[in-house]
């Protein structure tokens, strides 16, 4: 399997954000101008793989990044499965609508209007995803990988997704070279 997994280029909550400083409340960030950077230098990395695809998470920053690196040479679908952990205000994703308008060239209709995690929130009003609902997601696309044969694919999508499937914390923009089995 040629299975192709890359992190988001950074984002504005990525240049912002400190741990020990209260989230800065950037929800769905678009990458900076360093991201930009990252997604050119990972189009040059990318360009020597036979892909054929390519499985978009649906924040805008994996959307930026994903054209970035691969303009509108392969078909985009757009995957909730493969978004990130909802652990911080940038993990709150926008309305397939919004979406639809800044991307109309893709396809956001099969999306619910809230495609990110619900559960109860916290003390900033954000309902926290538990690493175990994470761990389930990335097994079940694990295994959907696997059994639909999928291959020549990239998938763009984040740090936290991409350490449950792979143990790997990766850095923006990094790619990571994935089989499922």
């Amino acid at each position: 399997m040629t299975i192709y997994l890359i992190r988001h280029a950074q984002s504005v909550f990525n240049a912002t954000y400190d741990p020990n400083k209260p989230d800065p409340m950037i929800f769905d960030a678009p990458i900076t101008t360093l991201g930009e950077s990252q997604a050119l230098q990972a189009r040059n990395e990318i360009s020597q793989f036979d892909l054929q695809n390519v499985i978009v998470s649906p924040f805008t920053r994996t959307l930026q990044t994903a054209h970035l690196i691969f303009g509108n040479k392969l078909p985009f679908q757009i995957d909730a499965t493969v978004r990130e952990q909802l652990c911080n205000s940038c993990d709150v994703g926008s309305s397939p609508r919004d979406l639809a308008r800044d991307y109309p060239h893709l396809d956001f209709d099969h999306l619910d209007d809230c495609w990110w995690h619900v559960g109860e929130k916290d003390h900033r009003g954000l309902p926290i995803e538990p690493h175990e609902i994470l761990q389930e997601r990335a097994d079940r696309f694990a295994e959907f990988l696997t059994r639909e044969r999928i291959q020549s694919t990239a998938i763009v999508t984040h740090g936290n997704f991409i350490r449950a499937l792979t143990g790997v914390q990766p850095k923006n923009c990094e790619v990571i070279k994935f089989d499922p089995r």
